[in-house]
C-alpha cells in the first residue's frame, strides 16, 4: 500500500473497475487508503489486455493488499443500476467522496457512412449517458454530505481532437468534455471538483487490435513525442491527481495523459 495513503478515509466510487484503466484507477485510490466500491458489468478482467492477475477480480486484488473494497454489478447504460451501485457505497461505507466515471466502451470503429444507428445509440448509452448518471448519483450525495467532493470523468483525446474513425466513441467523449466543464460551474459553489482525464493510446483490452498488428502499432508509437503507449498506471496516476487535496484548486479541466499525442 501507498506510504501516505492521501486518501485515507475517504471512499472512491469507480465505474469499469474491472479491467484496464478502471482496474489500474481502483486498485491506486485504495493504495493512497480510499474504500472503494468497484462498480463493472462483470467481475473479472476483460479477456485479450494486460491486467496483472487477471483471474482475480479488482476487489478481491483491493483486499488482499489490506485495502477495503466491494464490488456493485452496474451497467451504467442503466440510470437504475448506478443509482444502485451510488447507494452501495452509503451502504457499505457511509459516504461518497470520490466518483470516477471510468466505464467506456468501443464496439466498432466506423466512419460515418459505415456505421449502424444501434452501435451509435449503445456507445452513447454507456459513454455519455452511463457518465452523466455517474456524475448525477455522486454528485447529489456528495451535495447531501456537505462536505464537498471529487469528481473525475475518463474521457479521452478523442473528445480533444479530430480522429479519422470512431464517429460514437469520439462524439460521446466530446460530450463528457463539455460536461465536465458544465459541472465544474453548477458544483464549485458545494466545494465539488469536476475534471476529466483525457487519455491517449493506452495498452487496455480495448486497444488490443492495434497492439496486435506490428505495422499499426509502429505508427501509433511514432506519432506521440515520448516514444511509447501509454499503461493504465499512466491514466490512474493523473486521476489521483484530480482526487487528491493537490487538485483542490482546479476544476473544469480536459487533461491529455497521452504522451504528446496532441501537441504534434
Amino acid at each position: 500500500m501507498s506510504a501516505e495513503r492521501r486518501l485515507e478515509g475517504k471512499v472512491a466510487l469507480v465505474t469499469g473497475a474491472a479491467s484496464g484503466n478502471g482496474r489500474a484507477i481502483a486498485l491506486r485510490l485504495a493504495r493512497e487508503g480510499a474504500a472503494v466500491v468497484c462498480a463493472d458489468v462483470r467481475e473479472q478482467p476483460l479477456a485479450g489486455g494486460l491486467d496483472s492477475s487477471p483471474n482475480s477480480a479488482t476487489h478481491a486484488l483491493i483486499e488482499q493488499e489490506g485495502g477495503r473494497a466491494v464490488f456493485a454489478r452496474c451497467d451504467v447504460a442503466d440510470g437504475q443500476q448506478v443509482v444502485a451501485a451510488a447507494d452501495a457505497a452509503l451502504e457499505a461505507f457511509g459516504r461518497v467522496d470520490v466518483a470516477v466515471a471510468n466505464a467506456g466502451i468501443n464496439p466498432a470503429v466506423d466512419d460515418l457512412v459505415d456505421e449502424s444507428w444501434e452501435n451509435y445509440l449503445r456507445t452513447l448509452d454507456v459513454n455519455q449517458h452511463g457518465v452523466w448518471w455517474t456524475c448525477r448519483e455522486a454528485a447529489s450525495r456528495m451535495i447531501a454530505q456537505g462536505e464537498g467532493g471529487r469528481i473525475v470523468v475518463v474521457a479521452s483525446i478523442s473528445g480533444l481532437v479530430g480522429v479519422r474513425s470512431g464517429t460514437a466513441y469520439n462524439v460521446s467523449k466530446g460530450a463528457v468534455v463539455q460536461l465536465v466543464r458544465t459541472l465544474a460551474v453548477q458544483l464549485a459553489p458545494h466545494g465539488i471538483t469536476v475534471n476529466a482525464v483525457c487519455p491517449g493510446w493506452v495498452r487496455t483490452a480495448m486497444t488490443r487490435e492495434t497492439q496486435d498488428d506490428p505495422e499499426r502499432l509502429a505508427q501509433i508509437v511514432a506519432s506521440h513525442p515520448l516514444g511509447r503507449l501509454g499503461e493504465p498506471d499512466d491514466v490512474a496516476g493523473a486521476t489521483f491527481f484530480f482526487a487528491s487535496d493537490d487538485a483542490a484548486w482546479v476544476t473544469g479541466v480536459a487533461l491529455p495523459v497521452d504522451g504528446g499525442y496532441t501537441v504534434v
